[in-house]
């Protein structure tokens, strides 16, 4: 209860007593009124500033609440898509199940023509019910499209193909304010609807640059930060490179910290660092860690043992979006022109891939021809004595004037060398004086082949062929894009190594083939479906052949010479070629297709006849190498070319294929049509396959939803604990604020009768 203000009894003006009494008055007032407001809110505070500190908390505790009331919410929400999915995941399960059985039961001897066209017919209508399964909605979201909710999943492609259109991605919400949990299963979980990757098996090996982050390099684990020791001509330093990014800011970093009275030269080749001591006669140099790091190791220039310059290990850096094209697959030829001072060191470079410009001596002239320097200066290319030479005028000409006259001579095709400024040690735009000389650098380092990006490659994905080029394109990202976009339902993407590219179908039911288009791009990139290195136990589908003593086919050229092969023993298309060329004449080439793929055989004998193979009896290796169709007994007539030659080339019969339920219905209802027992049994055997990954996918998501009950469960139990902390600074103590009322009324009372009977006193009550 709150005391009630005394009056002084002591004589004191009347403007005083009423001041006191009216805010004796106010004050009872404004506390009966704070109560009233707690009795019939419930709450003891009203606004934060009736007490700070609770009601922060209070705030707290109720953005949290909020926060779990939306988790709850969400969860709600995404329990229902997947009782859903898990609904159709049944359903698509037992429509498999039904085939599969249709698919068995029509396999023998015993069953007539009729009977395996009626269980073809029953597998298509099968296939057409997991399309409208798998294209399920809900609540104006696809099922099975991966984190493209929008974007129907399914659609028929070709004559008889299924394309996914979704992604391999998963949607995730919050089951706690910090806890993230996956809502969907993906059409490529389900139906594996995209086949496995045709694997890059080239490491296409960017080169190193300036701007190459540090997490790229080393396969993509990094540089751990820390520090090196250098120690040169008796001194030692300190470097901590914890604050770098690029390899050139770690190259700058060194060059800028040489030990005292000397310096370092550094230079970013194509796959590391190279660190030169400049210093007097015999200095030497080591490079170590500090303090039991792993720094210097990491960037490759850990030296133990004293040396002038040390060389750099392979950094390795992996592949991004942003790779140039023109950067991979092989290094430049290059050399660093140094001259005395800062500001003028070049770096001369090819600007194609390759050796074919190592050893072109770099010179600097002063043969009077330049007058104006920046202006006068002039490079030219002697290709007999392979010199590239520029003018210059001693004293005057800059690495800048240097730089423009090369850059334009090249622009004019008249050099084969670009040039620029070195990044380690410009500093004023390269206003540095270069130094007369000749030579003053020599080119070297090149190595590898461009890629050809003009010739493309030729892709065959179900019943149509594309051909796809790269002329246009500039970084990795382009050539993924043109890929992709190519129309041929393909999934280009790098590697899981980031080292190379894998492309995959999105189409199932077909064959997918990547060859050449005349060109090398295909083999360049790793991509080529049909290569000399592919294993014969691998073609037509990992069936491979079946050989017989002796011959396994013969070659009859124009000249009507006959060629027994015998590929008995053999492991690889390599091995077959060479076997060919063993007992084949001179005019006959046995080689990979120029164009597609598949074996190719030229003959450019003399004769009325034409080029043919025919099988030997007992041995499928014809058939299996695609030089004869299946069914026939010799191959398909050559192409004769313009010179009379003759060409036979084989098919590819290494395919990729999606290998999925898709996949398997489809090839199973043509292999019933086709009365074609080994195939039904191969994609009988896929469709299990492939069914125990559908059961193990509706297992997780059953784990899933279960996860979910008990996070639900913890949502509740924690709503309850947050609001009983809530409730001890926000609720009202109702017996104390009713017992506090009734003390505030009482005072109220008083205080009125004490100015009542004050406010009637006269003069004479004081007398």
């Amino acid at each position: 209860m709150a005391a009630i203000t005394g009056i002084p009894t002591t004589r004191v003006s009347d403007l005083f007593v009423r001041q006191r009494i009216l805010e004796q008055v106010r004050m009872d007032q404004l506390a009966l009124f704070q109560y009233q407001m707690q009795l019939s809110t419930g709450h003891r505070l009203q606004s934060p500033s009736e007490d700070a500190d609770a009601a922060l908390r209070i705030m707290s505790l109720q953005q949290l609440l909020e926060r779990k009331d939306q988790v709850r919410s969400n969860m709600m929400t995404n329990e229902s898509f997947m009782a859903m999915t898990d609904t159709a995941l049944g359903h698509i399960s037992s429509s498999i199940a039904s085939a599969r059985g249709v698919g068995i039961g029509a396999l023998g001897t015993i069953n007539s023509d009729t009977q395996r066209q009626a269980a073809a017919q029953q597998i298509s209508q099968t296939i057409q019910h997991l399309l409208d399964l798998g294209n399920q909605q809900f609540r104006g979201r696809y099922l099975f499209s991966g984190t493209q909710p929008d974007v129907r999943p399914f659609q028929t492609s070709g004559l008889d193909f299924v394309e996914y259109a979704g992604n391999e991605g998963r949607l995730s919400s919050y089951s706690d304010v910090d806890l993230l949990f996956e809502t969907n299963v993906n059409g490529n979980e389900v139906f594996s609807a995209i086949s496995e990757p045709v694997l890059g098996t080239v490491n296409i090996e960017p080169v190193l640059a300036f701007n190459t982050r540090l997490s790229d390099i080393n396969g993509g684990k990094g540089v751990a930060p820390g520090s090196i020791s250098i120690t040169g001509g008796g001194s030692t330093v300190i470097i901590d490179i914890s604050t770098a990014e690029t390899i050139g800011d770690v190259a700058l970093m060194i060059r800028n910290n040489a030990p005292a009275g000397k310096r370092l030269d550094v230079e970013i080749t194509a796959t590391g660092l190279d660190i030169t001591l400049i210093g007097v006669p015999g200095d030497t140099m080591t490079i170590h860690e500090v303090g039991g790091g792993t720094t210097a190791d990491e960037l490759g220039i850990r030296a133990e043992t004293a040396a002038v310059t040390v060389s750099g290990d392979d950094l390795d850096p992996i592949v991004r979006l942003t790779t140039p094209l023109d950067d991979v697959l092989g290094t430049r030829s290059y050399a660093v022109v140094r001259s005395s001072g800062v500001d003028n060191d070049i770096i001369f470079e090819a600007d194609t891939i390759g050796n074919s410009f190592d050893g072109i001596n770099i010179e600097f002239i002063d043969d009077g021809s330049v007058v104006v320097p920046g202006t006068d200066e002039v490079a030219s290319y002697n290709a007999g004595t392979s010199t590239l030479t520029v003018t210059v005028k001693t004293g005057s000409t800059q690495a800048r004037h240097v730089v423009a006259a090369v850059q334009t001579a090249h622009g004019l095709g008249s050099v084969p060398l670009t040039a620029r400024l070195d990044p380690l040690d410009t500093q004023s735009d390269g206003k540095g004086l270069v130094s007369v000389g000749s030579p003053v650098g020599v080119t070297a380092e090149g190595n590898g082949t461009p890629l050809d990006k003009n010739s493309g490659m030729r892709i065959v994905n179900g019943e149509n062929t594309h051909v796809v080029t790269f002329a246009d394109a500039e970084t990795v990202e382009d050539m993924l894009n043109l890929l992709n976009m190519a129309g041929a339902g393909l999934l280009a993407q790098i590697n899981e190594d980031a080292t190379g590219i894998d492309v995959r179908s999105r189409i199932s039911g077909c064959d997918l083939m990547i060859g050449e288009n005349g060109g090398t791009t295909a083999t360049q990139l790793g991509l080529r479906s049909f290569t000399g290195n592919t294993r014969l136990e691998d073609l037509k589908y990992g069936a491979g052949m079946n050989t017989t003593t002796g011959t396994d086919f013969t070659i009859t050229m124009i000249d009507g010479t006959q060629v027994d092969v015998d590929v008995s023993g053999l492991e690889t298309i390599n091995e077959v070629l060479a076997a060919i060329a063993a007992v084949a004449p001179a005019t006959l080439d046995a080689r990979l297709a120029v164009n597609g793929n598949g074996v190719e055989l030229e003959d450019s004998s003399v004769g009325g006849g034409a080029l043919s193979v025919s099988p030997a009896f007992a041995s499928d290796a014809a058939f299996v190498l695609g030089l004869v169709p299946e069914g026939q007994q010799t191959s398909s007539p050559p192409t004769v070319m313009p010179g009379g030659e003759q060409v036979l080339t084989g098919s590819d019969t290494n395919p990729s294929e999606t290998e999925g339920i898709f996949t398997a219905l489809l090839r199973l209802k043509e292999a019933l049509q086709n009365n074609d027992m080994p195939e039904a049994e191969r994609a009988i055997e896929m469709l299990d396959t492939h069914t125990v990954n559908l059961n193990f996918g509706q297992a997780e998501l059953g784990a899933r939803m279960q996860g979910l009950d008990v996070m639900r469960a913890r949502l509740e139990s924690e709503e309850v604990d947050l609001r009983s902390a809530m409730s001890l600074d926000f609720d009202a103590d109702m017996v104390e604020v009713i017992s506090n009322f009734t003390g505030r009324q009482a005072a109220l009372e008083a205080s009125l009768r004490a100015s009542g009977s004050i406010l009637q006193m006269t003069l004479l009550n004081y007398l």
